[in-house]
């Protein structure tokens, strides 16, 4: 699946705008730094395989079901890892040449013998431990996802036996790991950080007892879910969300804070945590799996590429558009699109966009707007549903529900957040007003 940078920053996967952790550390439970590494590497590529992501839910699953599988120490995996990419030269001599440059390298390189010798103790401790993981392993049945990478531990334990049972000295035992066998010992280190990540998914999904969506094979978008939520609101209001059938694009309204971009946020981080394989913050899912998750809830200026706000919208729904026009399907969301113009060129350009993108019947879209004018134009669609996020003014004071209603809202909080802010008062206290147009 494509997931841009600007998409990653936007559902904060890395870090939030303030620099606080994202997503991905919630998530991470990783006990090594290669593990660590695997698991960014499924949220920057997630899969969009119906079979790949639902071979790694059923592995994920097994794994849930066995948390006191055998682990591995970080410094001892990172150790195999240096030696394998270590700069000293391996031996190609053999036979009595090899037996001479043993004595020279005890007597002259006592330094390099020593590294070479914690390399090849390493290497053994290692492969020593993965039998013990294979073996539990193996006993239980693993899903294809777990029996492949178990069989990249098997192949390496193999090759390494066997180096260090050939009964030759240290350069020949370095030659057979780091020369012959270096490629499938590499292999194994790769299929321990696998696990270690999927691992990872396991204990974040019962721990926090998400739920595994059901993976659709359908060339028609689907996306339904019930009790949607974002992990990083504490109480949370869950909420629907229905991207499917013959109404595949949703026009979200409502007032200032009362939810929108943190309901856009929520889903989704549902479709991305759904396509990495593991369970998602929701009640129930099912969706077909997009190749693109695209966003654009917090564009910014770029001065040293002389891009203006408004621009740099233009820019963001041109980099949607063309995704879309290659035939991709994806899941779109935009919130408050074109803000960074006036409202008359905002309306047209918003409904010109939302209608175009409402064609593309393969992917989903979801518009949060403060423009509820736009409904009457787009009520020409019967492809696009219009939902709203509510508010309330109660004895001088803005009041939420944040539960996500059919309908659309006009409602506008803007000079209530004014006032409370106190910034007609800060405007008195400047100077009086030279002309009309006091705010009440």
């Amino acid at each position: 699946m494509l997931i841009d940078a600007t998409t990653l920053a936007d559902l904060a996967i890395f870090q939030t705008l303030d620099g606080s952790a994202g997503v991905f550390a919630l998530v991470d439970r990783t006990r090594t730094r290669a593990g660590r590494a695997a698991l960014r590497r499924r949220f920057e590529a997630p899969s969009s395989g119906v079979d790949s992501i639902r071979g790694t839910q059923e592995a994920v699953r097994w794994l849930m079901a066995r948390p006191t599988l055998p682990s591995f120490e970080d410094e001892a995996i990172e150790a195999v890892a240096r030696y394998l990419d270590s700069n000293i030269e391996v031996s190609r001599r053999t036979g009595f040449a090899a037996r001479v440059e043993a004595v020279w390298t005890r007597i002259r390189y006592r330094e390099v013998r020593r590294e070479l010798r914690e390399g090849v103790d390493a290497t053994a401790a290692v492969m020593a431990r993965a039998a013990t993981f294979s073996d539990a392993v193996g006993a239980q049945a693993p899903p294809p996802v777990v029996r492949q990478l178990v069989d990249a531990l098997l192949g390496a334990r193999g090759v390494a036996r066997s180096a260090l049972s050939s009964g030759g000295g240290l350069l020949e035992v370095d030659r057979a790991l780091r020369g012959e066998s270096a490629d499938v010992l590499r292999e194994a280190l790769a299929a321990l950080a696998e696990l270690d990540a999927l691992r990872s998914l396991a204990e974040t999904t019962a721990d926090l007892g998400w739920v595994f969506p059901d993976i659709i094979d359908d060339d028609a978008f689907h996306l339904e879910a019930s009790g949607v939520f974002h992990p990083f609101v504490e109480r949370p209001v869950k909420n629907p969300v229905r991207l499917t059938g013959g109404e595949p694009t949703v026009f979200l309204t409502g007032p200032n804070m009362a939810g929108k971009t943190t309901y856009l946020r929520a889903v989704a981080l549902v479709v991305l945590l759904a396509q990495v394989g593991m369970g998602v913050p929701a009640d129930a899912a099912r969706l077909t799996p997009v190749e693109a998750l695209f966003t654009s809830l917090n564009p910014t200026d770029n001065l040293r590429a002389g891009l203006s706000y408004f621009l740099a919208e233009v820019m963001r729904v041109k980099a949607a558009a063309s995704l879309l026009a290659e035939g991709k399907r994806a899941l779109v969301l935009f919130d408050e699109v074109f803000k960074g113009t006036n409202v008359k060129d905002a309306l047209e350009a918003s409904a010109e966009v939302i209608l175009g993108f409402a064609r593309a019947r393969r992917s989903g879209f979801v518009f949060s707007s403060h423009l509820a004018e736009l409904a009457e134009v787009l009520a020409t669609d019967p492809s696009i549903r219009f939902c709203y996020f509510d508010g309330e003014i109660f004895r001088g004071a803005p009041h939420y529900g944040y539960a996500l209603k059919e309908g659309v809202s006009d409602k506008r909080f803007g000079l209530l957040l004014l006032r409370r802010a106190q910034i007609p008062e800060l405007m008195e206290r400047i100077g009086p007003r030279a002309g009309p147009g006091r705010i009440p």
